[in-house]
Order: structure tokens, then C-alpha cells, then sequence
């Protein structure tokens, strides 16, 4: 069992990065919003992202409930999936947030395929704030945890829920 983490809305704060980017105060604020994300392309936009400020306690809390069993997985943006990957391992190293196993590093806007461990089909689990990635992961198998670092507690909800994920793992 992986305990996989989303990056943006999770651990990086996507969100408020495209509102600082566009000069705006909230990112749907933003008027053509798929002409705006197409300027991102060929950036290193990713690697720009702040991260949250309850960001080293949600990896350290859980790279120790894992035992180190951890990991990413997170969306690459449609168009620009190596260059935004590739920025994504950039921001990854700097915040110090590399998973023990490299190939628990994964970029893919199909998540739902890690929902289970390839060696012994037990159920891996995914906190992400994307309700679509959620519903996938569920229905591939895995236990998935919604979460949006900006909007929800990591104290009342997210750790709690973490737990009880754990106790479900191998029902």
C-alpha cells in the first residue's frame, strides 16, 4: 500500500499561483482562463508555486503513517506533459518533498491506474482536491481522500481520514 499525494491544491498552492501569475485576487477571476493556461506552456510556472504553509506537516505526517510508502501523483497540464512534469520534479526537490522510491513519482492525468499496488493488488490511497480524480481512484479500486489544502483542516479532517483509510487498506 502507497499513500499518494496530489500536488496542486494539496501540497502546492496552484490556485493562488495562477491568481498572482494573472494579477488577479482569485483565479476565476481570470477571463478566458484556457487562452491563459495555454501561456503557461513551455514555462517553468510550476516550479513558481508557493507552497502551503501546512505543506511540511501534511508530507511529514504522511511519509511517518506510511512507513515511507509514499508518494506523488499528480496531473501533468494537457499540451505540456513532459515540460510540466519536469517542472513539477524541479519544485518537488526544492521543497524536499522526493518520495523514498523514484518510481513513486508519477506524472499522469490517468491516476486511477495506481489505485491499486501492481505487486500485491493491495488498495493504494490518494488524497487529491479534484473530485473527477477521486471518483476514478475509487472506482479503480483505491481509497481516495478529497482534499483542498486552502479550503479544508489537516488536524480535523485530513489526518483523521488518513487514519481510517489505513484501516480499510487490505478490506
Amino acid at each position: 500500500m502507497t499513500i499518494y499525494l496530489d500536488m496542486d491544491g494539496v501540497i502546492a498552492d496552484f490556485f493562488g499561483g495562477v491568481a498572482k501569475k494573472f494579477g488577479v485576487d482569485h483565479w476565476k477571476s481570470i477571463q478566458d482562463r484556457e487562452v491563459a493556461f495555454a501561456t503557461l506552456s513551455n514555462t517553468d510556472f510550476f516550479n513558481t508555486l508557493p507552497k502551503f504553509s501546512e505543506s511540511d506537516k501534511i508530507v511529514n505526517f504522511v511519509e511517518e503513517i506510511s512507513n515511507g510508502d509514499w508518494g506523488i501523483c499528480s496531473s501533468p497540464m494537457r499540451g505540456d506533459r513532459d515540460n510540466s512534469a519536469y517542472w513539477k520534479r524541479t519544485w518537488l526537490g526544492k521543497n524536499g518533498y522526493i518520495p523514498p522510491l523514484i518510481e513513486n513519482m508519477i506524472f499522469t492525468s490517468n491516476k486511477h491506474k495506481y489505485a491499486m499496488s501492481k505487486l500485491n493488488r493491495s488498495r493504494n490511497i490518494l488524497i487529491d482536491d479534484k473530485p473527477e480524480n477521486i471518483d476514478r481512484w475509487k472506482a479503480a479500486g483505491g481509497i481516495a481522500i478529497r482534499f483542498q489544502c486552502n479550503e479544508d483542516d489537516i488536524e480535523e479532517y485530513l489526518f483523521p481520514a488518513i487514519k481510517e483509510a489505513l484501516l480499510h487498506v487490505n478490506s
